[in-house]
């Protein structure tokens, strides 16, 4: 095999079926729910909740109103709206592959200066104590950028390839549209289910509540294992493309599929840990009395570090499973010991990278805004309406589907640049003899890296040049 390339392994088809089974049970469940709860009559009345809602749309009617004179404003805006979210949402990869290195700057920039105003203004409200913990990040930011500043250089060149990557394989922008729609569908089943036994279950609460949580438990399931396929398939992508090669959907459809096993099992244990989050706020916001107070100010306490823990342990495990095949478990060893040597890169992705994909958004706000003002002026030379309604009818939806473009296009930076900090331990564990999109000059000091490789974990150590 060849060193640094991923190796496609036979459909795991047993984890598919599984996988498929659960999703035709909480859907099918979700449209039966649906079903029955048309029939259910609504209390008090003599009809249907079927007949309410049909009798509710009937009433409706725009003949007459202003929104129908005017309807082809609406047509108008809605269409360039799409029109012009795909024009921004190109403009905003274009900056992040030309300054990406200026936006991590002003993205750590931004997050020292909050963190520090934030302790400031906290100390009057007894909450000093609290902002200490952003704090902390901000310190270790402050010593990094005199002691190691390399590790910011390759952060913005991080940076610079996700719009690179966006840029060149243009089916990652698929993998958020999944993750939509795969959430639309669940809410909306949830919500019936959730509806149906509120009604069935009235007189038994608890009884109700259960199956409920049950319910849950099976979205989350199937929502994340919609959601790691999908973040599965731009690793593939970001990983092949950092290693100078032009993947497609097809090669990475079948990378996922050959490592869908550990793929499902992490998004089953995700799925857990999230609903065990959510059941502990939930008892925490039934707290009544004051005894009940103090275990749910711990509730809370152990939910949030539940979700910290789990989401730090497992950094690193999709790629681990998705570039080197690994198990679940042996990917969360890997993900564990990369956090160790990488927290510094991991502190950057969270503060710096994050406040810069930050400031491209209200980048893209402001453009939709000036654009919603200029149709406002539009409107309101053709029209006899007010200013306010002018601006208001096209600036509001404006910066509202702001973020539509950014929704399709931060998601898939996100995993692209996790991907590549993963790429790049390898290339330090193989002593940068991996193909690599990475600068010579970015690249780590060999002598230090070889001292502390641990060879067993590579898959340098597992496969030939």
């Amino acid at each position: 095999m060849t060193v640094g390339k991923i190796t496609i392994k036979p459909a795991n088809k047993g984890a598919i079926i599984t996988y498929s089974i659960i999703s035709l049970l909480f859907f099918g469940a979700g449209i039966l729910c649906f079903i029955l709860l048309l029939g259910i009559q609504v209390p008090g009345e003599t009809y249907t909740i079927g007949k309410a809602i049909t009798d509710f749309f009937a009433s409706i009617s725009f003949a007459g109103s202003t929104l129908a004179a005017y309807w082809w404003v609406l047509l108008l805006a809605g269409l360039g709206l799409i029109l012009v979210g795909f024009l921004v949402g190109w403009l905003l990869l274009f900056l992040t592959a030309k300054i990406g290195h200026i936006l991590v700057y002003a993205g750590v920039a931004f997050y020292i200066v909050g963190a520090i105003i934030g302790v400031v203004l906290a100390i009057p409200f007894g909450g000093a104590l609290y902002a200490l913990i952003g704090l902390g990040p901000a310190i270790i930011l402050i010593i990094g950028l005199f002691t190691n500043i390399n590790k910011f250089k390759r952060a913005g060149e991080f940076m610079k390839f996700t719009g690179q990557v966006i840029l060149a394989e243009k089916g990652m922008l698929l993998a958020p549209i999944l993750i939509a729609f795969s959430s639309m569908i669940s809410i909306l089943s949830m919500g019936s289910i959730f509806a149906y036994l509120v009604f069935i279950f009235d007189a038994i609460p608890w009884l109700g509540y259960l199956l409920g949580s049950l319910a849950s438990l099976l979205q989350l399931i199937v929502y994340y294992g919609t959601f790691y396929v999908a973040e599965a398939i731009n690793t593939t992508y970001a990983y092949e493309w950092y290693r100078k090669r032009d993947p497609d959907m097809k090669f990475c459809r079948k990378n996922v599929a050959g490592n869908f096993g550990p793929i499902f099992a992490f998004g089953v244990t995700t799925a857990l840990v999230s609903w065990l989050q959510r059941m502990l706020r939930n008892a925490a916001a039934n707290a009544r009395t004051k005894g009940a107070a103090i275990l749910a100010i711990l509730a809370r306490i152990v939910a949030s570090l539940l979700g910290i823990i789990f989401k730090y342990l497992t950094y690193f495990t999709l790629p681990a499973i998705v570039v080197e095949g690994r198990k679940f478990k042996d990917g969360i060893t890997r993900s564990f010991n990369l956090l160790k040597r990488y927290y510094m890169d991991v502190i950057i992705r969270e503060t710096g990278v994050d406040r810069g994909m930050g400031i491209l958004q209200w980048i893209a706000i402001f453009i939709y805004g000036i654009l919603g003002v200029i149709a406002g002026f539009v409107v309101k030379m053709t029209t006899n309406e007010s200013w306010t309604f002018a601006m208001l009818i096209c600036v509001i939806p404006a910066i509202i589907f702001a973020s539509i473009p950014t929704f399709f296009i931060f998601r898939p930076m996100k995993t692209a640049y996790l991907t590549f900090i993963f790429a790049y331990a390898q290339d330090e564990e193989s002593g940068f003899k991996l193909p690599t999109r990475m600068p010579a000059a970015l690249r780590g000091d060999l002598k230090s890296v070889r001292s502390t490789m641990d060879t067993s974990k590579s898959i340098a150590a597992v496969v030939q040049k």
